[in-house]
């Protein structure tokens, strides 16, 4: 009866111990279930991130695109008539004071036909009124002093103060035609646009290799200059930082990395 008891004693134990060893090796497989679950869910979180923080880059570049400078200018709020009132001052560069008796010519630029002249004020005033708008050359010459011969399109702001230096001699001095300023303008804001839809697209990369999950630096390379898409200013950066923040967080998952730590640790298992 006694080796009858022990045997079923054993029995029993070792059922015990087999069901006991199986549901160990169960809740470390949930744990481990759990675990890369939650890591996946972090990675996916970063990559999702990172995409919304490029699309709004995307948006940001194509706006850059379809607002274009000469159509604002061109518009009715900057239109002004065919012709304006050119004035200004003739300052002493010394002294700063209005400099009376200058002698001011105003010719057409292009076929050198004179429009007007007139004399400065006791204040250094002079004003042209009813000029057309077009290239022209003023004229300013006083003795004593040296004459300016400046090339210009006037425009409803008024012109700069001529300073009128003692001495002897021309000087000429040339301002850029508006035309000439707004073509610049477009073509740097046309640049931007397009280094913003670039970056953008980038980050929709970077937004990809999250999701692959192999290669840790290039990923986080790539959603650093996805920064420069400037998603709506900033709300488009501070979602990237945000994945960033998470790659960091689940670089362990990374392929490149795990084998670069196992090296560096004399694991090659």
């Amino acid at each position: 009866m006694t080796n009858d008891d022990d045997s079923k004693g054993k029995g029993l134990l070792s059922v015990w111990h087999k069901r006991s060893e199986r549901e160990k090796r169960i809740d470390r497989l949930m744990e481990l279930r759990d675990e890369y679950a939650t890591r996946d869910l972090t990675r996916t979180t970063a990559a999702v991130l990172i995409v919304v923080g490029s699309i709004l880059g995307l948006l940001t570049g194509f706006m850059l695109l379809s607002n274009n400078p000469s159509d604002l200018l061109s518009s009715s709020l900057f239109k002004s008539s065919d012709s304006v009132d050119v004035s200004g001052y003739a300052l002493h560069n010394q002294t700063g004071e209005g400099l009376e008796g200058v002698e001011l010519v105003l010719v057409d630029a292009v076929t050198g036909a004179q429009m007007d002249n007139t004399t400065t004020d006791s204040n250094g005033f002079y004003r042209f009124a009813d000029i057309s708008i077009k290239r022209l050359t003023l004229t300013a010459q006083k003795d004593g002093f040296i004459t300016i011969e400046r090339t210009f399109t006037p425009d409803q702001a008024g012109e700069s103060p001529l300073t009128m230096k003692e001495g002897s001699g021309l000087f000429s001095e040339t301002e850029e035609e508006r035309n000439s300023i707004l073509a610049g303008a477009v073509t740097v804001s046309t640049l931007v646009a397009v280094f913003t839809i670039l970056t953008a697209f980038v980050g929709m990369y970077a937004a990809h290799e999250t999701k692959r999950g192999k290669r840790y630096r290039r990923t986080q390379y790539l959603a650093g200059i996805s920064l420069c898409s400037r998603g709506l200013i900033f709300f488009g950066p501070i979602l990237i930082l945000m994945g960033m923040v998470l790659l960091m967080m689940t670089k362990r998952q990374f392929a490149d990395y795990v084998v670069d730590e196992k090296t560096s640790s004399g694991d090659d298992s």
